[in-house]
């Protein structure tokens, strides 16, 4: 099963920036890593522009990754938030 694809179908078109889509693949792993426990850091991020065979980003995250924690802390609160922000099942528009 593919825990964070859901993620990157929902956020991810083809007007997406690269630092957006690499947002988006780092908060799909996190979610990935906390459904499956055979998935976990290190991850290896590389981004390059399409046809330019340079690499504009590479970054490896570690255990207790400062940024990796910032994005799975953010994620997880905004996620509640939203949650909380929805209407009721059983509630109408």
């Amino acid at each position: 099963m593919e825990y964070g694809k859901p993620i990157l179908d929902r956020v991810i078109t083809s007007s997406t920036t690269l630092t957006e889509a690499a947002k988006c693949v780092l908060v799909s792993f996190d979610s990935t890593m906390r459904s499956n426990l055979s998935v976990g850091l290190p991850v290896d991020l590389l981004c390059y522009e399409r046809n330019s065979l340079k690499v504009g980003l590479h970054r490896r995250f570690m255990d207790q990754d400062p940024y990796f924690d910032l994005i799975k802390q953010q994620w997880q609160e905004g996620l509640r938030r939203l949650l909380g922000d929805l209407p009721d099942p059983g509630r109408e528009g």
